[in-house]
Order: structure tokens, then sequence, then C-alpha cells
């Protein structure tokens, strides 16, 4: 079998950075809808979703802004209604008493770790790849990550 045939885009000649992008989209778009549809969210929306998820470990409100690309103002909102749902709670933080962390509650970890579990599963119903894949590409998901919080570090104001 020619290579083509194994891959259209060798046919199609289109460039390794534009198969990645046009993966990363179809990816994102499958998910997304994947996870919309998901009942366990209990009428959150997605950025309250994005959030419960980055809250791994406490965290002050301009890091979430950071790593969720989002204008402080829309992770304040966000926070306001995961606190009111009593999935969260602004804490002090230990280091700078002025500032707050976001961290959850039993019921946000609860909701937290089932999310967790069902965005693992759609992922991996969706994408299809081997566990030695999906290795791979969380190395290379890791080092994008890394790469774009530390221009958020860098460069306040530019991560938009």
């Amino acid at each position: 079998m020619s290579q083509a045939r194994k891959n259209p885009s060798v046919e199609n000649k289109t460039s390794a950075e534009m198969r990645v992008l046009l993966g990363i989209f179809s990816l994102y778009w499958r998910l997304d809808d994947a996870l919309a549809k998901q009942e366990i969210t209990s009428g959150l929306g997605r950025v309250e979703c994005n959030l419960l998820l980055q809250l791994d470990t406490p965290r002050r409100m301009g890091e979430l802004a950071k790593r969720m690309i989002l204008v402080p103002s829309s992770v304040t909102m966000a926070a306001d209604r995961l606190e009111q749902d009593g999935l969260v709670l602004r804490v002090r933080d230990a280091e700078d008493r002025r500032a707050f962390l976001l961290q959850l509650t039993a019921k946000g970890n609860s909701l937290r770790a089932a999310l967790e579990k069902r965005a693992e599963r759609a992922f991996r119903e969706i994408c299809g790849l081997n566990d030695d894949d999906i290795q791979q590409f969380a190395l290379l998901s890791d080092k994008l990550q890394n790469k774009f919080l530390g221009c958020a570090n860098r460069c306040p104001g530019k991560e938009k």
C-alpha cells in the first residue's frame, strides 16, 4: 500500500503543522460536544467545568486566569458560581495573606473526580489512541502547556 493511501494528507501535501492543527481542532470540538452532553455537570457551564478540572490543587485566581487563558473577571464569575453551589472555597494564601486561593470542598472534589473520569473516558473513545500514543500525546501537551504558561508569566496581559 502506498504512503498516500495510508495517510491521505501526504497525497494532499498538507503540512505537518496543518495536520496537527486540524487534528487538535477536531479533537477539541468532539470532546467539547461529548462533555456538553454529559449530565454530570449539574448545569455548570464550560468555564465552571474547566475551572473544576484546574483545581487539582488550590490555586490563586490570577494563576487560574493564566492557565485558562481568560480575563480575571471571567474566572471570578465562575468561582462565584462554584462557591454558591458549595463546590469551592476561597481561603487566604498562607504565603501571602493579601491573596486568596481557590480550593475544592468535599462536594467539589467528588464532582471533579467524576468529571475527570468522564473526560478521560470520552478522550479515549473519541481519539482511539492506545496507551503508548496517549503517553506521547501527554508529553507533547505538557510541553505546549508549559510554553503557554511560561509566556503568560513573562508577558502579563498577553495571555488572551
